[in-house]
C-alpha cells in the first residue's frame, strides 16, 4: 500500500502562531533543512499529534503557542494519498477541539475519524492521558524522534510484523514461532525452572539435595580426618616422649652457654684494642698539626730579612709619589679659582636677563587677562539670553498635558486586542442579512438596545435578540455555542479595557493620544535644542562664566602690580635669558670639572701621604723585629721541637699499623655475630624443650578425649545418611537433564521455524546491510529485533557481538537500516508506510554517512521519507531539493 503526504499545515502551535503550510511533498525523499529552534521538531510533533492524540485530549498542553493564553487552538491539517486515493485530516486541540477526515467522497468526524486512522495505519490510542510508545504501533516503529535513532523497540509493533510474516501453510510450528512459545514448551520450561536457573545451575530442591550431599560428604570427611588425626597423634606422642627424654639427658644448652662466655671474653679484648687504636690515631693527628705550625714559624723567621729590604724600596717609591701629588694639587687649585670668577660674572648677566624676561611675561599675561575678561563678558550676555529661552520652553512643557510613548503603545495594543476579539466574535456570531421594501422597517431588540432595520443591510447577533415584525408578531433569535458567549464576553472586556485606558489618559481616541504625544515630543526636542545652545555658550554653567570673569580681572590687577615692583629697565639691552642660561651652564660645567679635578688631586695627595707614612712605619717595625736578640733562640727551639715531633709520629705510625692488622684479623664483626647466634641458640633450645613438655601434656589430654567420642560409630551413621542423599540427588539430576534436553530440542525446533518465518525480513535486512557493511550479517532475535552482528574484524577473523555493544553512531545506523527493512515488509503486506527521520545520523562520520545515504536513497524508491535536518551541507548530494521552512506559505 503506497502512502504519500502531499501537504502539511499548522497554526497556533508552539512557535507557529501564524499559519505555516508546506506542500508539494514528493512520493520519495523529502528533506526539510532549517537551523536549530526554527521549528522542525514542532512539525514532527504536529504529525504525531494528528495521528496519535485524541482531539479531546487534555494532555497536549505542549502544543500551545509559547506565551499564549487559554484561548489558543493548535491546528494541524494533513493531505495524503493512499494508493492514489486522497485523504484530508483536520484536527484542532485545546481551545477548539474537533477532528474531521475526508476519504475521497466519504467523511468521518471525531472519534470515528481517529479510529479509522488507527486501524488503517496500525496504532492505538491511550485509554487515559497522553499517547505512549506502546500505543504507536507501526508509525512508532518507522518514525524516528530527535536523538532516538539509536533506540529501537519492536515489541509494540510485533503483532503487525507477525501478520506480515505469517506462514501461508499455517502449520503449528509457525504458530508456535509467531506466538512466542506454546503451552507445552512453557510447561516444560516452568518445570525445568523449578530445579534449574536460567544459566543451568541447580535451584530449590535440586540445589538443596546437592547441598545436603556436600554437607554430609564434608561431615564424613571431617570424621575420617579426626580418625586419621587420632592415629597420627598416638604416633606423635611416642616420638615426642623419646625426644624430650634425650634432651633431659644431653642438656645441649649448657655446652652453648660455656662457648658463649669464651666468645664474650674474646670480644672484650678486641674492644680494648680498638679503643687503644682510636687513642693512638688521635695523638698522631695532634703531632702532624704541631709539626705544621712549627714549619710555618721557621719559614716566617727566615722571611724577616727579605721583608726589611722590600720595605726600604716601598718607602722610596711612596716619597716620589707624594712629591708628584703636591705639584698636581697646586695646579688644580689655580684652575679652580679662575673657573669660580667666570661663574660669578655669568650669574650677574643671568640675573639681568631674567628680570627683562619676567617683565615681558607679565606684559603678555596682562594682555591675555584683558582679552579673557572681554570674552567672558560677551559669553555671559549670550548665556543669559539662552537661559531665558530655555525657561520659557520648560514652562510651556510643564503646562501641557503629558502622555508617554509607552502609554500610546499600550492603547494600540488594547485597540488591536479589541479588534481581534471583535473579528473572532464576528467569525462565529449569527449573521442576520435583511432586504426590506422602501418604507418598511423591522425593530431588533438585543442587549437592552433597540435598532430599526430599514432598506438593505446586515447585523451580527452574539446574544439573544428579538425581531419585532410589522403588524404584530416577533422572532426570537438565540445564537448557539459556548464559544460565541465566550468570544462576545471577551470582546466586551477588550472594549471596556480600551475605553477605561482612554479615559485614564484624558483622550477620546487613539488619534488624540498620538497628537498629544507628538506635541510632547516636539516640546522635548525644542527643550533639548535650547539646552544644547546653553551648553555651547556656557558648557560649565553661568556661575562658571562669571567666576572666569572675576578671575580674569584679578589676573589683570596682579600683573600690573608685579610690573610696578620690577626695577627700572637697563639702559643697554641685555642678552636673552636663553643665552644667559647657556653661558651660565657652560661656566658651571667648567667650574664643576675644575673642582672635581682639584678634589681628585687632593685625594691622591692624601693617599700618597698616608702611603708614605705607612711604608715608613712598616720599615721601622721590620727593622726592629730583625734586631730582636730572642729571634735566634726562637729559631733553634722551634727546630728542636719539629724534629722531636717527627720521631714520635714515626713510632706511633708503626704501632697503629700493627694494632689495626691484629684487630682486622680477629674479625670483631664476626665475633659479635657469634655472640648473637649463641644467645639465640640457647633461647631456642630452652624454649623448644619447654614447649615440647607442654605439647606432651596437651596431646595426652586430647587423645583421652578422642578415645571417649566413639568416632567409628559416628562415621557409620553419617555414611548411611550420605548414601540416601546421593540417591535423591541422582534422581533430581536425571529429571533436570531430561527437562533441559526436552526444552533444548523444542527450542531448536522453534528457532528453526523462526528462521524460516523470518526469512523475508532477513532478506530485506541483507538488502540494505551490504551498502553499509559489506560482508556483514545482522541476526534477529525471537522478538524480530536486530540483536547480533557478524562481520570480518580488522585482523581478518570473523567476529560476532551484540548490537548494544557497538558505538552510538553504529547502533543508530544499523537500527535505521532495520526500519527500512520493516517498512519494505509491511508495505508488501498491504500496510501504508511512511519514514520520518528527525535530525538522524548526526553522529555518523563522513564515510559511514555516505554509505547510509545510499541505503536511504534506495529505501526512498519504495517509501515516502521526510528527513528533517539542521545540517543542509550534509545532504546536498541526495538528488532532491532541500526545502527551507521559509519556503512554506503563510497559509
Amino acid at each position: 500500500m503506497k502512502l504519500q503526504i502531499t501537504r502539511l499545515r499548522v497554526e497556533q502551535m508552539r512557535r507557529f502562531r501564524s499559519p505555516l503550510e508546506l506542500g508539494g511533498f514528493e512520493p520519495g525523499l523529502n528533506i526539510v533543512a532549517a537551523p536549530n529552534e526554527a521549528g522542525k521538531s514542532t512539525l514532527v510533533r504536529a504529525i504525531r499529534a494528528a495521528f496519535f492524540e485524541r482531539h479531546r485530549s487534555t494532555a497536549v498542553e505542549d502544543l500551545r503557542p509559547w506565551g499564549e493564553g487559554s484561548g489558543a487552538a493548535p491546528l494541524v491539517e494533513l493531505d495524503f494519498l493512499i494508493d492514489g486515493q486522497s485523504h484530508r485530516l483536520v484536527k484542532s486541540f485545546l481551545g477548539k477541539k474537533r477532528c474531521t477526515l475526508a476519504v475521497g467522497t466519504r467523511s468521518f468526524d471525531g472519534t470515528d475519524a481517529e479510529d479509522h486512522l488507527a486501524q488503517l495505519f496500525g496504532f492505538s490510542f491511550a485509554g487515559k492521558g497522553a499517547s505512549k510508545p506502546e500505543n504507536w504501533g507501526i508509525p512508532g516503529l518507522l518514525w524516528v524522534e530527535q536523538g532516538r535513532g539509536q533506540e529501537l523497540d519492536v515489541s509494540h509493533a510485533r503483532d503487525h510484523l507477525h501478520d506480515a510474516l505469517r506462514d501461508p501453510a499455517g502449520d503449528s510450528a509457525a504458530a508456535l514461532a509467531a506466538s512466542g512459545g506454546d503451552a507445552l514448551l512453557d510447561s516444560l520450561r516452568a518445570q525445568r525452572d523449578e530445579i534449574l536457573t536460567s544459566t543451568g545451575k541447580p535451584r530449590a530442591a535440586y540445589a538443596e539435595a546437592i547441598a545436603q550431599v556436600a554437607e554430609l560428604e564434608a561431615a564424613l570427611g571431617a570424621i575420617d580426618a579426626q580418625v586419621a588425626t587420632y592415629r597420627q597423634q598416638v604416633d606423635q606422642l611416642a616420638d615426642m616422649r623419646l625426644q624430650h627424654r634425650a634432651d633431659e639427658i644431653a642438656r645441649p644448652w649448657e655446652v652453648l652457654r660455656e662457648e658463649l662466655l669464651a666468645t664474650q671474653r674474646r670480644n672484650d679484648a678486641l674492644q680494648a684494642s680498638q679503643e687503644q687504636l682510636r687513642s693512638d690515631r688521635a695523638r698522631l693527628q695532634q703531632l702532624h698539626e704541631t709539626r705544621d705550625l712549627l714549619a710555618k714559624e721557621l719559614a716566617g723567621l727566615g722571611q724577616q730579612q727579605a721583608e726589611v729590604q722590600a720595605r726600604e724600596h716601598a718607602c722610596e717609591e711612596t716619597a716620589r709619589q707624594l712629591q708628584d701629588s703636591n705639584t698636581a694639587v697646586d695646579h688644580a687649585r689655580q684652575f679652580a679659582a679662575e673657573a669660580q670668577r667666570r661663574v660669578d660674572s655669568a650669574r650677574d648677566a643671568w640675573r639681568v636677563a631674567s628680570q627683562e624676561a619676567q617683565r615681558r611675561n607679565l606684559q603678555q599675561l596682562l594682555q591675555q587677562a584683558q582679552a579673557d575678561a572681554a570674552r567672558s563678558t560677551e559669553s555671559i550676555a549670550r548665556a543669559d539670553e539662552a537661559q531665558a529661552r530655555l525657561a520659557a520652553l520648560q514652562a510651556t512643557a510643564a503646562a501641557a498635558p503629558k502622555i508617554r510613548a509607552a502609554d500610546v503603545e499600550q492603547l494600540h495594543k488594547l485597540e488591536r486586542a479589541e479588534r481581534d476579539a471583535d473579528l473572532r466574535r464576528q467569525a462565529v456570531a449569527t449573521r442576520l442579512q435583511f432586504v426590506l421594501p422602501e418604507g418598511q422597517a423591522l425593530e431588533l431588540q438585543a442587549r437592552s438596545e433597540t435598532h430599526d432595520l430599514r432598506g438593505q443591510g446586515e447585523r451580527l447577533i452574539d446574544a439573544p435578540a428579538t425581531l419585532h415584525m410589522p403588524g404584530g408578531g416577533r422572532l426570537v433569535i438565540t445564537p448557539g455555542g459556548d464559544d460565541l458567549v465566550t468570544l462576545a464576553r471577551a470582546h466586551g472586556d477588550a472594549r471596556d479595557a480600551l475605553r477605561a485606558a482612554l479615559r485614564a489618559h484624558g483622550v477620546t481616541d487613539i488619534a488624540e493620544a498620538r497628537s498629544r504625544l507628538g506635541i510632547s515630543v516636539d516640546l522635548d526636542a525644542q527643550i533639548k535644542l535650547a539646552q544644547q545652545a546653553l551648553g555651547i555658550v556656557a558648557p560649565r554653567g553661568l556661575d562658571t562664566l562669571r567666576a572666569e570673569l572675576v578671575q580674569a580681572q584679578s589676573r589683570i590687577a596682579t600683573a600690573q602690580a608685579a610690573l610696578e615692583r620690577l626695577p627700572a629697565q637697563a639702559a643697554e639691552p641685555a642678552v636673552s635669558i636663553e643665552e644667559a642660561e647657556a653661558a651660565q651652564q657652560a661656566v658651571a660645567v667648567a667650574e664643576q670639572a675644575a673642582q672635581k679635578k682639584l678634589a681628585e688631586a687632593q685625594r691622591r695627595q692624601s693617599a700618597a701621604q698616608e702611603a708614605s707614612a705607612s711604608a715608613q712605619r712598616e720599615l721601622a717595625s721590620a727593622q726592629a723585629a730583625l734586631a730582636d736578640p730572642g729571634r735566634q733562640q726562637r729559631h733553634a727551639q722551634a727546630s728542636k721541637q719539629w724534629l722531636a715531633a717527627g720521631a714520635e709520629a714515626e713510632a706511633l705510625t708503626a704501632r697503629i699499623e700493627q694494632t689495626s692488622a691484629d684487630v682486622q684479623a680477629a674479625r670483631p664483626d664476626i665475633v659479635l655475630q657469634d655472640i648473637d647466634r649463641l644467645q639465640r641458640s640457647i633461647e631456642q633450645l630452652t624454649r623448644s624443650h619447654q614447649l615440647r613438655r607442654d605439647q606432651l601434656l596437651v596431646l595426652e589430654n586430647t587423645l583421652q578425649l578422642a578415645g571417649a567420642q566413639g568416632l567409628e560409630e559416628q562415621r557409620e551413621a553419617v555414611a548411611g545418611q550420605l548414601a540416601q542423599a546421593q540417591r535423591r540427588q541422582a534422581e533430581l539430576q536425571r529429571r533436570a537433564d531430561a527437562l533441559a534436553l526436552l526444552c533444548r530440542k523444542l527450542e531448536e525446533k522453534r528457532q528453526a521455524t523462526l528462521t524460516r518465518l523470518q526469512a523475508p525480513l532477513q532478506a530485506r535486512m541483507q538488502h540494505y546491510l551490504p551498502l553499509l557493511m559489506p560482508g556483514a550479517t545482522l541476526h534477529m532475535d525471537a522478538g524480530l529485533a536486530p540483536a547480533t552482528l557478524t562481520r570480518l574484524g580488522a585482523s581478518g577473523a570473523v567476529e560476532s557481538g551484540q548490537l548494544q555493544e557497538l558505538s552510538f553512531g553504529a547502533r543508530e545506523q544499523l537500527r535505521l537500516i532495520s526500519r527500512f527493512a520493516y517498512a519494505d515488509l509491511l508495505q508488501e503486506a498491504g500496510r501504508p508506510t511512511l519514514l520520518i527521520l528527525d535530525d538522524a545520523l548526526v553522529h555518523s562520520d563522513a564515510p559511514r554517512l555516505a554509505q547510509m545515504k545510499r541505503a536511504l536513497f534506495d529505501a526512498a524508491q519504495r517509501h515516502q521519507v521526510l528527513l528533517f535536518t539542521c545540517h543542509p551541507e550534509h545532504w546536498r548530494d541526495m538528488g532532491v531539493e532541500l526545502r527551507s521552512l521559509n519556503q512554506g506559505s503563510p497559509g
